[in-house]
């Protein structure tokens, strides 16, 4: 008899090892994959997203700019400073020797407790609320009696969010931006390791007066399509769950288990074969 041959049992048991631990892997990958339900091409087109405004909220810091056709105005405009405010507001609005418009360098405010800013001239005025087209509508309505035909530039100059839990650099992060995703926030954070549990992360939302908590799966594409999950928030806290164990023990756990019945019939299968020699 041919020593070098393999009973065909024997080559059955490999088979079967082998499809169990493809299996398997195929299954780890997915639980570590973004959006694993995208259709397999090389290019899938999404749908359109509206980004919505902004809305303006305590704590945030705005930019704010007034930009004036000539001097006259900028004058005037100085000269209803209270005492003690008139250098500020002097600086603020730029004024100075030639010709041509005069334009603020720009001064960053922040949103007060009551939603209020304190501008020099004007004094407290509350933005909270108001997207940023309607606080350039408002100020230009409080400026006008001072400011001829005056232009008023308004931007935020942070986007904050948190991210906690199963991350590589938890934290709070300031993102240059004036809208930022979700993708920005986990890079922010290093992204996620292994051991995060993608498929059950939490958004927590406090933002317009209203709080939420959403729960989202990073491995279905529907993300990239809901705005309010895929587009941040100001303040967004977003709270990464880890597995219960390490990623071996979870995904690995039973390909050990398996793994090892499989090697119990292969090495029964020789002790078969040899001794029926």
């Amino acid at each position: 008899m041919n020593r070098n041959h393999i009973h065909p049992a024997t080559l059955t048991c490999f088979f079967v090892a082998f499809v169990l631990l493809l299996t398997t892997s195929c299954s780890t990958g997915k639980k570590l994959n973004y959006f694993n339900d995208l259709p397999d091409t090389e290019t899938y087109e999404l749908k359109a997203m509206p980004v919505p405004e902004r809305i303006i909220e305590r704590g945030d810091r705005i930019d704010i700019n007034f930009i004036v056709r000539d001097q006259e105005s900028a004058a005037f405009f100085n000269k209803h400073n209270m005492a003690g405010a008139a250098t500020a507001a002097a600086a603020m609005v730029g004024v100075g020797g030639g010709g041509g418009g005069v334009s603020t360098s720009g001064a960053e405010y922040v949103v007060n407790e009551e939603g209020e800013v304190e501008i020099p001239v004007i004094g407290r005025l509350k933005l909270s609320g108001l997207t940023l087209s309607q606080a350039k509508q408002k100020l230009y309505g409080v400026v006008s009696p001072y400011l001829k035909e005056p232009l008023i530039e308004v931007s935020f100059t942070t986007f904050k969010v948190t991210v906690l839990g199963e991350v590589k650099t938890p934290g709070s992060f300031i993102i240059p931006a004036q809208q930022a995703t979700i993708f920005a926030a986990l890079a922010a954070a290093g992204d996620l390791p292994h051991s995060a549990k993608r498929y059950d992360i939490r958004l927590y939302r406090d933002y317009n007066g209203k709080r939420t908590i959403r729960k989202l799966d990073l491995r279905k594409a529907s993300v990239l399509e809901d705005p309010d999950i895929f587009l941040m928030r100001p303040n967004d806290v977003i709270y990464v769950q880890a597995r219960s164990g390490s990623i071996f023990k979870e995904d690995f756990g039973l390909v050990a288990s398996l793994f090892t019945i499989v090697i119990s019939v292969v090495t029964l299968g020789f002790t078969i074969h040899n001794t029926s020699k």
